[in-house]
């Protein structure tokens, strides 16, 4: 139906702008079909071929692509087709947006991006479909995205336990990842990282000394927001007796004896000792809870709901 008065407004709303459709001039207030466009008086008539609709030679373009044409009409789907189309990522890709959206753009972000990328060409991220435990009753964009995150939480997991601080625990926690699944992508970042990992190369019990030094340091750091560094030096002392006790390599020797913890991430090592030898000081509950909320350690949740034994106030 024609919209248009004689006096050049629109009958429907009364704008006197206009703007090309596809067939007729619409109202740019509000859309109503005008006039019809006038022919093109420099259009000749080609051959009787139809428009070709063909597939993009690139891997990551979805739909088709419109060829250019003379025509008026023809001009114009290519120009909404063109404006609607859209590049499809790669799974890595998302992986690293992830990241970047989450840490910014920092070492850590460009190491755990570093990490990812070598891990892919190796083996693509994305064609590893194994089934998520976080991922039930999502639709398949959001499951996407959440096995995206996963991985780039994993990598900067991976990054951490080797020394390089970031918020690895703070970023899985933020997520909502399942331990499981977290475990799950480190393990399938580590079986795919190159030869060139120092970490390879390694004894056992040298990295998990270097790894629980690391833990402990943090530790402190965190520690120091609520107690007197006197204090701060006491918690780590005696969580440290706990893990040498327990036959983790921390003594001159670094031997790594058969323990209740050896089976056990040096990151939560280093957090359970940490929390027992507040218990053990005499620190209020309160304060070990506070020390999760500030450095969530991915998988201490069930310890941390059962250590109020182990606290007297």
């Amino acid at each position: 139906m024609n919209s248009k008065e004689g006096d050049g407004k629109c009958k429907e709303c009364g704008s006197t702008k206009k703007v090309e459709g596809l067939t007729h001039y619409e109202c740019d207030g509000c859309g109503g079909e005008l006039e019809r466009l006038e022919p093109d008086p420099g259009f000749v008539i080609g051959d009787t071929k139809p428009m070709v609709l063909r597939q993009s030679n690139d891997r990551n373009s979805l739909g088709s692509r419109i060829d250019l044409s003379s025509d008026k009409v023809a001009a114009r789907l290519r120009k909404v087709h063109i404006m609607t189309s859209s590049k499809k990522p790669l799974f890595i890709d998302l992986v690293i947006l992830e990241l970047v959206d989450k840490c910014g753009v920092s070492k850590a972000s460009e190491g755990a991006a570093t990490l990812l990328i070598e891990v892919d060409s190796e083996e693509k991220l994305g064609r590893i479909r194994k089934k998520r435990h976080g991922t039930k009753s999502m639709g398949e964009e959001e499951s996407r995205d959440y096995r995206a995150r996963a991985f780039a939480a994993a990598a900067l997991h991976i990054l951490n336990s080797n020394g390089q601080s970031n918020t690895a625990p703070q970023v899985a926690r933020d997520w909502g990842l399942v331990y499981l699944d977290l475990a799950s992508a480190i393990r399938i970042l580590r079986n795919n990282m190159g030869g060139g990992n120092d970490t390879l190369r390694e004894k056992p019990s040298v990295l998990r000394s270097r790894q629980l030094r690391h833990e402990i340091s943090r530790l402190r750091n965190f520690l120091q927001e609520q107690f007197k560094m006197d204090e701060v030096i006491q918690i780590i002392e005696v969580a440290t007796k706990i893990l040498m006790d327990e036959g983790e390599p921390l003594g001159p020797n670094q031997e790594w004896l058969t323990g209740r913890f050896c089976n056990v991430p040096s990151t939560r090592t280093a957090f359970e000792a940490a929390i027992t030898a507040m218990a053990e000081l005499g620190m209020p509950l309160r304060s070990a809870r506070r020390l999760y909320e500030r450095l969530p350690i991915t998988g201490m949740s069930y310890f941390m709901e059962r250590c109020s034994g182990l606290f007297v106030c």
